[in-house]
């Protein structure tokens, strides 16, 4: 069955209306989880922001600490893995 626009629209703020529950909005009306959720989509995509829930404000960038080259990370040494090692070693009778 084809929906136009107006009753896509109408699904997808039901959908909403009901904490984005797609399946069961899905199941009302006869249509599938992927088409409630993409007309979810596309309605939210079309709607200005005041009337869609608030989008999460993304925090401040934080000051970043010089990033280290490849070498130094690689040079690094896990303290966790060595203690594994000389666990190891030990068992072998290597140390």
């Amino acid at each position: 069955m084809n929906y136009n626009e107006s009753q896509q629209k109408e699904i997808a703020q039901y959908a909403i209306e009901h904490d984005n529950n797609y399946k069961a909005t899905g199941e009302k009306y006869g249509i599938s989880y992927q088409q409630v959720a993409a007309w979810v989509r596309k309605y939210k995509k079309n709607t200005p922001i005041k009337q869609v829930e608030p989008a999460k404000k993304k925090s401040a960038k934080k000051v970043s600490q010089p990033q280290a080259s490849t070498l130094d990370v690689l040079n690094r040494k896990d303290p966790v893995l060595e203690a594994q090692l000389r666990e190891v070693k030990k068992r072998l009778g290597l140390i």
